[in-house]
């Protein structure tokens, strides 16, 4: 302790800040124990203003890597701290001061010290003051609020996830509204101030993230209108086309013959039919592919048992399918749900764990539908002596989720388009459409045509699946396809990826059902409902959505995959309305009730 001794001394008698040298000396110096964290929040706000910056990215990147690894012994572990840190002190080390906001070649500059004061005390004063004054009172409390709010953002997440190549392209067009004093595109300065800020105790905050930006920070209001009315055009667009969807469904259903759906067995319910889970170990050896699946087998004496499929989500992990799996199976269905190793959850953990530049591989397009080939094979591999010979492994249905989706749409006959894709990728914004982001991964692989139809696929239900600039026109795929997605859903948003696809969709057989006011999944629910402060319950929201899910996927394979025809008059608009649950609206059409609606004699 005797050197912290020391650097006490001179901060005492000298009233000055610490430079990089003498706070590396001096937090090393202090061993492990309770009084570290105190000495070390000391150090910091004794160091100067533009090095505690840098400070904080080496505390950051050391606590959250270094600490934990198992190192030969200490000087090693010092060694390493001190190369970072003279890298990060070779890197300018200011902070912005001011705010530039320029449209065109017309501009004004705030300082940040009046942001500060303004979200500190509510006082305004010189350029903020003229500002602020277009305002009224309740906005300008808004804005004070919006500049405090705290998000709880995990930093080394963010900070993983911002050096993937689709994490750069999202920071490259944030980067073009929010730039450096010199005009250059400011996605590295966003990337480390959203990474700094997002560390500090309470998180991420408007306010934090401008106060770690490295340098004078350029907004390019221009750009910035360009978004704002490009939003509200989609949120418009999504507004227009779920009130046009919900007068067709009722249109339809008013032409329907009448059913008493209150007289039918209830398909949102479990069946009878008891089952048994068990996990299956495969090994693909000529892809050296090794991966699990889940197998749910009805305990039933009928045959041949129809067969489902499930396809993941990304990150996902076989739980996803938890509800929707012991439904289908309790009516009769076997359902296998398989891990796709390169973008499952055991993946994503160890791109967080920092074992994987990206956080999928992008040939994932073409090895999740070999995933679902192989497991097919094995499975009839395996059914004649294991299963009885009672699986029907030659007439299945697949269950695609999210990522899942296009797994399910490649099995289906879809093949990439890479002139499509590469055009939309040159042109169309991330920003808007994130699921664009993890599309445009596909132009890593090589142009070579590849076909992965399976004629074993008969039909396809997809949740929220990303299609429309990966596939095109989706010209060969022929066979039933269910497209349920959710008006609320800023992955793969309705109006510029999910009707255009559907609408690009050239099967015959096709059904379309859109819920109203459903996340696409838990991670939006949670950003959402941070920005609309609504306080739904996630369980609640959760179970009205698997509700319509069981229901419209068991009717969906019950027709087309265990051929009981019995089941179509669930598939029609007027069950759409009669299970729908204010204001978490349900609207179905299909090729069939629009055909029929054009034509009234047909």
């Amino acid at each position: 302790m005797s050197f912290l001794k020391y650097l006490a001394a001179r901060l005492v008698s000298k009233k000055r800040k610490l430079n990089q040298t003498e706070f590396l000396v001096g937090w090393t110096s202090c061993p492990p124990g309770p009084f570290k964290q105190p000495i070390l929040n000391y150090l910091i706000h004794n160091s100067k203003r533009n090095q505690a910056r840098t400070l904080r990215v080496i505390l950051l990147i050391y606590s959250k890597f270094f600490r934990n690894v198992n190192l030969v012994n200490r000087r090693i572990r010092f060694l390493l701290l001190t190369i970072l840190t003279l890298l990060l002190i070779a890197l300018p080390s200011q902070a912005a001061d001011r705010i530039y906001l320029s449209y065109g070649l017309l501009g004004r500059s705030i300082p940040l010290e009046q942001l500060e004061t303004f979200a500190e005390t509510g006082k305004s004063a010189g350029t903020l003051r003229s500002i602020l004054q277009r305002f009224s009172a309740d906005q300008q409390t808004e804005i004070q609020k919006l500049l405090q709010t705290q998000y709880a953002v995990d930093p080394v997440m963010f900070d993983r996830f911002a050096y993937t190549s689709s994490g750069e392209k999202l920071l490259q067009e944030v980067g073009q509204i929010i730039q450096s004093e010199a005009r250059q595109n400011g996605f590295k300065g966003i990337r480390s101030a959203v990474t700094l800020a997002a560390d500090d105790p309470g998180g991420l905050s408007i306010l934090g993230f401008l106060q770690k930006f490295p340098t004078d920070m350029r907004i390019d209001l221009r750009r910035v209108l360009n978004l704002v009315q490009r939003i509200s055009t989609i949120l418009k667009d999504t507004k227009t086309i779920v009130a046009d969807l919900n007068q067709q469904t009722a249109a339809i259903a008013a032409q329907e013959p009448h059913i008493d759906f209150n007289q039918l067995s209830d398909p949102r319910q479990a069946g009878l039919v008891a089952y048994q889970k068990r996990v299956i170990d495969l090994y693909d050896a000529k892809r050296d592919r090794r991966f699990a699946a889940d197998l749910y087998l009805p305990q039933t004496s009928e045959a041949p048992i129809p067969l489902i499929v499930g396809s993941n989500g990304l990150g996902a992990g076989r739980d996803r399918f938890d509800e929707i799996a012991p439904h289908l199976v309790s009516h009769g269905f076997a359902v296998a749900v398989p891990d796709h190793p390169g973008s499952d959850r055991q993946y994503l953990r160890d791109f967080y764990a920092g074992l994987h530049r990206e956080n999928f591989e992008a040939t994932e397009y073409i090895e999740r539908p070999r995933d679902i080939q192989f497991l097919l094979d094995e499975l009839e591999r395996r059914n004649p002596t294991e299963f009885g010979d009672r699986l029907n492994t030659r007439q299945v249905g697949i269950f695609g989720y999210s990522f899942g989706g296009s797994t399910a749409l490649s099995l289906a006959g879809a093949t990439i388009d890479f002139d499509q894709l590469e055009t939309d990728c040159q042109t169309q914004m991330g920003l808007v459409n994130i699921s664009l982001l993890y599309q445009c991964r596909a132009l890593e692989l090589p142009r070579d045509p590849v076909n992965l139809k399976d004629d074993r696929i008969k039909a396809a239900y997809l949740f929220v699946p990303f299609s429309k600039s990966l596939f095109g026109q989706m010209a060969n795929v022929e066979i039933p396809i269910f497209w349920q997605v959710t008006d609320l859903d800023i992955l793969t948003p309705l109006a510029v990826e999910q009707i255009p696809a559907f609408t690009a969709l050239q099967a015959s057989n096709k059904y379309l059902a859109v819920t109203e006011g459903l996340p696409h999944a838990r991670v939006t629910y949670d950003a959402l409902s941070r920005i609309t402060h609504d306080t739904t319950p996630w369980e609640q929201l959760k179970w009205i959505g698997q509700d319509y899910q069981n229901a419209l996927s068991l009717a969906f394979f019950q027709v087309y995959v265990a051929q009981s025809a019995a089941y179509r008059s669930y598939l029609r608009s007027a069950y759409a309305l009669a299970i729908g649950q204010a204001p978490y609206r349900l609207s179905l059409i299909s090729s069939f009730s629009l055909q029929n609606q054009s034509d009234p004699d047909t």
